[in-house]
Parts: structure tokens; sequence; C-alpha cells
């Protein structure tokens, strides 16, 4: 397999975000074209700039020859510890953690993923979710027609505490993980003898944002749901009523949600996503999905009926879409769209680095399915 790291370590610095869009491709092209101008000179400030995570660094420490013998340098402990590197190929032992991230197509994916037969763990509603079970177990809630599930729910601390006290990982009852905490279900669930490997769907911030301040006024299911919403406009609630800001980073960097994410903070979630995430894209929910397949060993001959039928089903004509809300559209420029981004601007940094990651991870991605072939 062509090793890519380098490329990606370059392109790390390379992405200064304006905070209205470009296309994907436009992006990556930028963010690949920056990494090629600038080079070694980009790709060293980069790890010089991590002095500020890390101010043990020396400045020998910092050399070139240095960066080469710790690859690993600037990664969040908790994926650096338990989940597998991009560079090793899956294995079928592992437990896949996804990063849920609401209003950004997790929703849709836990869905694919049933009609694929993958046993999950999430979070099911207290009629039928069995979470006071003294034992793990696997089960299908809603009968052969329904997913199958594991008694946990991955929603809360609490929850994700429970499961890793009855040991969920270790026990392989589950395919996947869906948590939107990745850094507590990262340390709590895995560790170096049950290493997992790490997916997720990514949107651009600012439209997601919008998403769920559409959403949520209507979802009376929800726990969040906010109906006062319905009577403000979307440049009100930006101004007065929104309370995220730059959560990407903060959860990959273990940052408190109440505290201030840095440019410190930025650059560990960015190397976490190059050296431990396989990222999609909410906007090619059908590539990301296909990707994951593969990282997942869902790619076999015996499966390709199955996988036709659940592709047809969310990605044919008249597409399934789980838990969607067509909702006005919120457009760059706008005065909603330029205080979001503001407030958001890290995230949006990081959103295009993902764009660049996206389109360098297809052939490494594509290697694994080489591999599985031969």
């Amino acid at each position: 397999m062509r090793d890519t790291s380098s490329t990606m370590e370059a392109s790390a610095a390379t992405i200064i975000s304006p905070p209205r869009r470009l296309t994907i491709k436009k992006r990556a092209a930028l963010g690949l074209l920056l990494a090629s101008i600038l080079g070694f000179a980009t790709f060293q400030n980069y790890y010089n700039s991590i002095s500020l995570v890390d101010d043990s660094l020396s400045q020998r420490q910092l050399s070139s020859s240095w960066i080469e013998r710790h690859p690993e340098r600037g990664v969040s402990a908790w994926a650096r510890n338990n989940f597998r590197p991009l560079s090793s190929a899956p294995d079928e032992k592992e437990t896949v953690l996804f990063w849920h991230i609401p209003k950004s197509g997790g929703t849709t994916a836990k869905s694919i993923y049933k009609c694929l037969d993958q046993t999950i763990a999430s979070r099911l509603p207290p009629s039928v979710s069995r979470t006071n079970d003294k034992e793990l177990i696997a089960f299908k809630p809603y009968g052969q027609r329904g997913g199958t599930y594991v008694n946990v729910d991955m929603t809360t601390r609490s929850g994700m505490l429970r499961a890793e006290k009855m040991g969920l990982v270790a026990s392989g009852k589950a395919d996947m993980l869906f948590a939107m905490d990745p850094s507590f279900a990262g340390e709590h669930l895995y560790d170096k003898h049950h290493k997992g490997r790490i997916l997720g769907l990514f949107r651009h911030p600012v439209d997601r944002l919008a998403s769920k301040f559409y959403y949520l006024q209507k979802a009376d299911w929800e726990k969040s749901y906010r109906p006062e919403w319905a009577d403000m406009s979307i440049l009100e609630w930006a101004e007065k009523h929104n309370k995220e800001s730059n959560v990407m980073v903060k959860k990959l960097a273990g940052v408190k949600f109440h505290d201030t994410a840095t440019e410190a903070a930025l650059r560990v979630a960015m190397r976490t996503l190059e050296k431990r995430f396989v990222v999609g894209l909410t906007e090619n929910m059908k590539e990301s999905i296909r990707r994951f397949n593969i990282v997942m060993n869902i790619d076999g001959k015996s499966q390709r009926s199955q996988i036709r039928t659940c592709m047809r089903q969310f990605f044919g004509h008249g597409t399934l879409k789980t838990n969607s809300n067509p909702h006005p559209k919120l457009e760059p420029g706008s005065p909603a769209w330029d205080v979001l981004a503001q407030d958001n601007a890290l995230d949006i940094q990081l959103y295009e680095y993902i764009l660049v990651l996206f389109d360098q991870q297809g052939e490494v991605i594509d290697s694994y399915a080489r591999g599985i072939s031969q």
C-alpha cells in the first residue's frame, strides 16, 4: 500500500478557511496545491505548532528526524492508544466506533447497517431497551424485520460506563457502536487489547447547525425538542440561542463544551482525524458508505446481493433518508450564516481539512479492498 501519510501531514497546516465555501473538489485541490507549494517547510511548521499542545517538546525533538521517528505525536491519547491507524489494514475482529454527529447523516447510516445485518450498540426506547439486564445480549426488539441491537445505551456517559463494566467491546457482541462522544467512548470501551476502527460522517458546520435549528422546532419525539424556536428567525437563534461553538474540535481534542477551543486544539483534532479516522461526507453519502463497507469487510461475494438491495433502498429512486427534515437553505454570506461561521471558525477549518482527507483516503481504502480480494 502506497504511503500517503507525508502528503496528509503536509496538507494539515495549509488549510486556512474563510467562512464561505468552495466545492469539495475545489477545496481538496486547494489543500493539495498549497501542500505541494509549501512542501517540507509547511510540514515542519505544522509540527512546530504542536509545541502549543505539549510544551515539553524541545527544538531537537521538533527536527525532521525526530518527527519521522514519532509519527503519532499530536494524536489524542484515546485515539492513539485504542484505535488502529489508517495505515493498518482492517481486521475482522475490530469493533467499529461510529462518531454520530447530530444532523450529519448518522441516523441514516445506522439504518443502512441495520439493513446490512450489522449488530448495533446505540440506544433503544425504554420499552424495548433491556438496559436493566445483568448481562449483555444481542436481540431483535422489533422482530425479524428490525435490526439486531445490544442492550446498552451509548447516548449517555452512565450508559457507556455500564457497557464498559459489562465488557461490551471484549464480548464481540456488537459490530458497530454509535456514539456522540467519541473520546469518552474510545477511552472507556476500548483498550490496547481490544483496539477498534473509528468512522465518521461529516457535514459543513453551518449547514449542520441550520438543520438542527429547523429540526428541533418540530421533533417532539426528541429529548432536545425546542418548540419555541419555531417563533424566531434563524438569525435571532444564531445570535442569542445557539450554544454550539466548534464542537467537533472540542470532542476530538478533549475540550469541555463550555470551554474555548484554541488553535492548538484544532491541530490535535486534525492530527487525530488524519491518523485514526476513516472520514465520510454527508453530501457524498453513497461513496462514504462504500468505503465504510470495505473497512468493515462488508464486501464479500456472499454479501453483494444484500449490499445492492440496501444501497438501492437508500440511494436509488425514492431514496429513503432516515430522520431527514426539509428546510429553507441558509445561503453563504447571509447574516445568519456569517454569525454561525464566526462562532464555528475552527470547526470550519477542520471540515475543510476533512475534504482533503476524504480525497486522499480513497486510494488507501481501495487498497484494502484489493488486499481482501486477493
